[in-house]
């Protein structure tokens, strides 16, 4: 198993430690398979802070050992959409980054950072007038 994925256990030390050092957290959910638009929109999600965490909102273990191949991520938990609230509120991000849209399922996870004081920033899987 790839060492970047992770438990919930490991990531919250991991993020303690991080923290203690300043460093910037960054997290954003992903529900898909990765593709080469993901890819790209990783890589951005990654410039934002010094640790890319990638919450996997699916137990497909062969998505996930594809994701933590990904230069940009530094850690992958798997939990469930009912579970990200809670992940949020306990690791408090300094970013929670949106890949590509922003739905109404994704607005108590919004919520929840902004109660802490956190960014909620969506990236757009295209950008206007691009090329």
């Amino acid at each position: 198993m790839n060492p970047r994925i992770v438990s919930v256990e490991q990531l919250q030390a991991a993020v303690a430690e991080l923290k203690q050092a300043d460093r910037v957290v960054v997290l954003a959910p992903v529900r898909l398979e990765p593709s080469a638009a993901m890819t790209t929109l990783l890589q951005r999600a990654r410039a934002l802070g010094d640790c890319l965490i990638i919450a996997l909102l699916t137990s497909d273990t062969a998505t996930a050992e594809q994701l933590a191949l990904l230069d940009s991520i530094d850690y992958l938990v798997r939990v469930s959409e009912d579970e990200l609230v809670s992940l949020l509120q306990q690791l408090q991000p300094s970013y929670y980054v949106l890949l590509g849209e922003f739905t109404e399922r994704d607005l108590p996870a919004v919520e929840a950072v902004l109660a802490y004081g956190g960014f909620a920033v969506v990236l757009p899987s295209e950008l206007s007038g691009a090329q």
